[in-house]
C-alpha cells in the first residue's frame, strides 16, 4: 500500500508513539486486504466503547494512545458502554466492571470523542451525507451509514475504529471502491403489503434477505420511498444479523441505486429471488420459540429508540401499568433521554411501571434466564444463545403484553 511521506513519518514514530501505533496498524490491514492507499475520513463511530467488548487489553491500549497526547482528528462518537453511567448501581453491575468501564470512557473523552454512547449515531450524534467517506464501527450503523445515507464505510474492527479516529484516515478498499458498491443479488417483493409493515417487520424482511444475501450486495424492490428512519434502521440491523450485509441497495430509497439498472451498474444481477408472505411467516416462526407464551422481560430497543419510538412507547402505557410478575426495559441513547425527558415522554413510561436505560446495550444488563420479548429482530437472534425462549413481536403487541392487555 502506497504511504505518503507524512503517513512513513507516522508509521516511523515522528509525530508520537499514539499515531506510530495507529498507523502501524491500519498499515497492516490495508496490506492485508490490497488498499492502495488511506483515505481520508470525514467520521468515525467507535463500535469498542464497551469495556464489555475490548477489556482488559482494549482499555489499556486506549489509555496508552491517551498518556501519549493522542486526540481524534475527526468527529468521532461512541458506540453503547457496557453500563448506563447514571444508573448501574440499580442493575448490579459489579463494581470492578463499572469502574473499568468509566475509566475506558474517561480516556476516550479526553481524546475528544463525543459521548453519545448509542448504536444509532446517525439518528443522534453524528451528520451524514451522500458520498462522505467515513468510517465507523457497528454493523447496524454501518448499513444505514451505506444504504439509506450513501455515505461510504467498511465495517470496522473494534480499535481499529479508534485508531482511524486518531489518524482520520483509513485504507482504501472494500465499500469505498465504486466497483465493490455495485448490486448481485436482487430481491422482489411479491403480495406483501409493505404500507402496513411495521418496524419489526422490516426486521424480518431485512433478516430474509441477509440470510441469503450472506456478503453479496443486494438489491430490493418494492420498499416505500416514504419508508420512516426507524423501519431503516431495523431493516438494516436485521440484514447485517442475517448475513454479512453492510449496504443493501433499496430502489427508490438508496440515493445511488433509484433503478435497478442503477444499482447494478448496467449489469443482471447473479440471481433474481421473489419474497412472498410465506417467507415472512416462516421466518417469524423461526425467531419464535414461544409463541403464545406470557413473557417474564420485555426489552424494547435494539438499535435504541429513537425519541418517536419513545413517544409511542408512551402513548401505549399511558394511564396503565406493567404487570409486577413483567420486567419491560427501554433501551435509548442519552440524547434521545434527555430531549424525551424534555417532552415528559420519560416519566410517563416510568410511571406505567417500565424502565428506560440509556448508554448501554440490553447485552451488558444482567438478565436472569427467563422468558424474553422483544420487537427486535436483532435481538432476538442474538438472544437465542443466552435465553432458550424468545418471542418476537412488534411493540405494540410487546406493550400489551407487559400490561397484561388481552391476557
Amino acid at each position: 500500500m502506497f504511504l505518503t511521506k507524512d503517513e512513513e513519518a507516522m508509521l516511523k514514530g515522528e509525530y508520537g508513539e499514539g499515531l506510530e501505533i495507529a498507523m502501524s496498524v491500519l498499515a497492516k490491514l490495508g496490506d492485508m486486504y490490497r488498499a492502495d492507499k488511506m483515505i481520508k475520513v470525514e467520521s468515525v463511530h467507535i463500535d469498542g466503547a464497551a469495556y464489555g467488548w475490548v477489556n482488559d487489553a482494549g482499555l489499556e491500549l486506549v489509555e496508552k494512545f491517551c498518556r501519549s497526547g493522542a486526540t481524534f482528528r475527526v468527529p468521532t462518537t461512541l458506540n453503547p458502554s457496557s453500563i448506563d453511567i447514571d444508573i448501574w448501581k440499580e442493575f448490579h453491575t459489579p463494581v470492578s466492571i463499572a469502574k473499568k468501564q468509566l475509566r475506558l470512557a474517561e480516556a476516550y473523552k479526553k481524546m475528544g470523542a463525543i459521548p453519545t454512547w448509542t448504536c444509532a449515531p446517525y439518528q443522534y450524534g453524528a451528520n451524514l451525507r451522500y458520498g462522505q467517506n467515513v468510517a465507523w464501527g457497528e454493523s447496524n450503523a454501518v448499513g444505514f451509514a451505506n444504504t439509506v445515507v450513501g455515505a461510504r464505510t467498511e465495517k470496522l474492527g473494534d480499535l481499529a475504529d479508534v485508531c482511524t479516529g486518531i489518524l482520520g484516515k483509513y485504507p482504501h478498499f472494500g465499500l469505498y471502491l465504486s466497483e465493490n458498491r455495485r448490486g448481485q443479488i436482487l430481491f422482489k417483493l411479491e403480495g406483501l403489503d409493505v404500507s402496513s409493515f411495521t418496524s419489526t417487520d422490516y426486521g424480518i424482511l431485512g433478516f430474509i434477505i441477509g440470510t441469503i444475501a450472506r456478503a453479496r450486495v443486494p438489491v430490493v424492490t418494492g420498499i416505500q420511498k416514504n419508508a420512516a428512519s426507524d423501519q431503516l434502521k431495523a431493516f438494516c440491523t436485521a440484514a447485517a444479523v442475517g448475513g454479512s450485509v453492510s449496504l443493501s441497495h433499496l430502489c427508490g430509497v438508496t440515493p445511488e441505486a433509484q433503478t435497478i439498472k442503477e444499482a447494478c451498474m448496467d449489469m443482471k444481477p447473479e440471481e433474481k429471488i421473489s419474497i412472498g408472505t410465506d417467507e415472512i411467516e416462516e421466518t417469524k416462526d423461526k425467531l419464535n420459540t414461544l409463541r403464545g407464551r406470557r413473557p417474564e422481560i420485555i426489552c424494547i430497543g435494539c438499535p435504541h429508540c429513537s425519541v418517536e419510538e419513545l413517544t409511542k412507547v408512551s402513548h401505549a402505557l399511558k394511564g396503565k401499568k406493567v404487570k409486577k410478575d413483567i420486567k419491560l426495559l427501554i433501551f435509548t441513547s442519552r440524547m434521545a433521554k434527555m430531549l424525551a425527558l424534555e417532552m415528559g415522554i420519560i416519566d410517563t413510561i416510568e410511571a406505567a411501571g417500565a424502565r428506560v436505560v440509556a448508554d448501554t446495550c440490553w447485552n451488558f444488563v444482567p438478565l436472569e434466564e427467563s422468558v424474553l420479548m422483544t420487537d427486535s429482530v436483532k435481538m432476538a437472534w442474538t438472544s437465542l444463545r443466552k435465553f432458550s425462549n424468545v418471542i418476537l413481536d412488534d411493540t405494540e403487541r410487546c406493550i400489551e403484553a407487559a400490561v397484561g392487555a388481552g391476557g
